[in-house]
């Protein structure tokens, strides 16, 4: 993370986040229509995700051998996903949250969840470019310019903050910083789902009764390892990192939302 090669990915998501909404600034497409192409687009990104990370893995079955744990193949084959790669992460969920958006007719529930939007578009997308998992295990530029997954990354997420930026700035979508409490909930209402997935994925390890470890953990929305280098050995530890977090989360929802007040005051000192 944070070599070269990650360094110009983020310049050049930069570049096309700047450029995406410098041309939405100029066409000012309705919002159905800009939904509608994000939504094709990121259909296709995640389809590209799918196939590109699934494998055909033998079909095995554990046995015991001369007292050591052995896999036998059974001889069929079938396609696997690895959980880190299933749809429950924050900026995935931006393919529900379009088609929601452009089926939900109550105009209220409409204008609360273009704030959703706004916020977590804007707030996903640039911590996703910044802190990619497509990155790891990359060192020279040439593997990362011919990685599918790592332009595909990069643009989808790119896409997002467009797409976040543009509601925060169309009129038809009207959303006001009054609104950031439902940002704050439906983050925090996420947020808890997750950890319940987490541990839905995770692998249990016995001995005898006793629950010993777990394995193949996946960390969806960072709700049980964390990137600050936070040690997590107890509940207390856990609920330290937790705390941290929300105060995190609740000053970049806001930070991301101060342009929305500037942009009423603007507005109320044109109409005085």
């Amino acid at each position: 993370m944070f070599t070269t090669g990650h360094f110009l990915f983020i310049i050049i998501s930069t570049a096309f986040v700047i450029f995406g909404i410098e041309v939405c600034r100029r066409k000012k497409p309705p919002i159905r229509k800009m939904l509608i192409t994000c939504l094709v687009l990121s259909i296709v990104s995640e389809l590209t995700k799918f196939f590109y990370n699934i494998t055909i893995l033998p079909v095995v079955s554990p046995m015991i051998e001369n007292d050591k744990l052995v896999y036998q193949e059974t001889g069929a084959y079938a396609p696997y996903l690895e959980a880190e790669h299933l749809p429950f992460e924050l900026c995935s969920l931006q393919i529900l949250f379009m088609f929601l958006a452009l089926v939900i007719k109550n105009k209220t529930l409409l204008k609360r969840l273009y704030t959703v939007m706004y916020t977590t578009c804007i707030i996903g997308g640039v911590i996703a470019i910044l802190l990619s998992s497509a990155t790891i295990g990359l060192s020279e530029i040439n593997e990362f310019f011919f990685s599918i997954e790592v332009w595909r990354a990069f643009l989808y997420h790119s896409l997002l903050v467009v797409l976040g930026c543009y509601i925060g700035i169309s009129d038809e979508c009207d959303i006001r910083f009054k609104d950031i409490k439902w940002a704050f909930i439906t983050i925090l209402c996420l947020d808890f789902i997750t950890m319940y997935i987490n541990s839905m994925m995770a692998t249990p390890y016995y001995l005898g009764d006793k629950l010993i470890g777990v394995g193949n953990v996946v960390n969806y929305f960072s709700s049980y390892n964390n990137p600050l280098g936070i040690p997590m050995k107890n509940k207390t530890e856990w609920a330290v990192y937790l705390i941290i977090r929300l105060v995190i989360g609740a000053a970049l929802i806001t930070l991301v939302n101060l342009p929305l007040l500037k942009k009423e005051r603007s507005e109320n000192g044109k109409a005085d």
